[in-house]
């Protein structure tokens, strides 16, 4: 059941925390090792960034997203 418009259910927030936040920490530590980059606080500080934010623009999307699927519609 998805959540209704301007709510969130725990389901929202795991599925946040799943695909955004860890599919960008990997995509951004890969690319790190990738390019040869040391591994310290101030590489690996814009990846954590970067993943809290696609987390929170996640759980904004679901936020504002009725039960219907539709964006910025309220519920009817």
């Amino acid at each position: 059941m998805r959540s209704k418009f301007l709510k969130l259910n725990s389901r929202d927030l795991i599925n946040g925390i799943i695909v955004a936040i860890f599919c960008t920490f990997i995509t951004g530590f890969y690319q790190l090792i990738a390019n040869g980059g040391v591994i310290n606080w101030l590489t690996i500080k814009p990846v954590v960034i970067a993943a809290i934010g696609s987390g929170v623009a996640y759980l904004t999307k679901n936020l504002l997203t009725n039960s219907k699927g539709q964006f910025m519609k309220g519920e009817r």
